[in-house]
């Protein structure tokens, strides 16, 4: 299936939507987990095994908040699986009009993630308060699209035909395509 994948500007609108969903689990998740977290320590407060349980919910809590520090991975890391998946399909000058409309397109989406992620860190102030990696790459979420659309661009259009016939003999020796 990943033999197939091409890459196109309307990446710049799919992968920002799926950060968003990301974003948004791991919000309500961070906010249940707090709610649990509280709710089972104070359960547990005059039973013998107070410390092993408040160790253990101290120690998930410390895996959870690790969800901020993953995020800024996972986003460049789709930026840079999207950029080769670009490379490999690269695109001609004719194309430019169609990619100018998905700028503006993308961009509007842009507007709309950081929207509803606004509406998530209004709902939840506390999760994003322990969360500020996560709430700085949401609130510049159109400024993210917009280097990833300029970069998709460069790279799409960029590529000659010298590197189209190497790429296609490339593929042809490894069965790709």
């Amino acid at each position: 299936m990943i033999n197939n994948r091409r890459g196109a500007i309307t990446d710049a609108i799919y992968v920002p939507a799926f950060i968003t969903i990301l974003v948004a689990t791991i919000f309500i998740g961070v906010y249940v987990w707090a709610a649990f977290s509280s709710g089972i320590v104070d359960v547990v407060a005059d039973t013998p095994q107070n410390k092993t349980v408040v160790d253990a919910v101290n120690q998930i809590g410390i895996g959870i908040s690790s969800f901020d520090y993953m995020l800024p991975i996972i986003v460049v890391g789709l930026l840079i699986v999207s950029l080769i998946f670009a490379f490999k399909t690269g695109a001609s000058v004719v194309y430019a009009v169609v990619s100018i409309i998905m700028w503006a397109f993308a961009m509007l989406m842009a507007a709309v993630y950081t929207d509803i992620f606004e509406a998530f860190s209004t709902s939840f102030p506390a999760t994003a308060t322990s969360l500020p990696i996560i709430t700085f790459i949401m609130t510049n979420m159109r400024w993210i699209v917009l280097a990833w659309l300029f970069l998709l661009s460069i790279v799409m259009f960029s590529r000659n035909k010298t590197e189209d016939q190497q790429l296609a003999s490339t593929e042809r020796v490894f069965g790709g395509a």
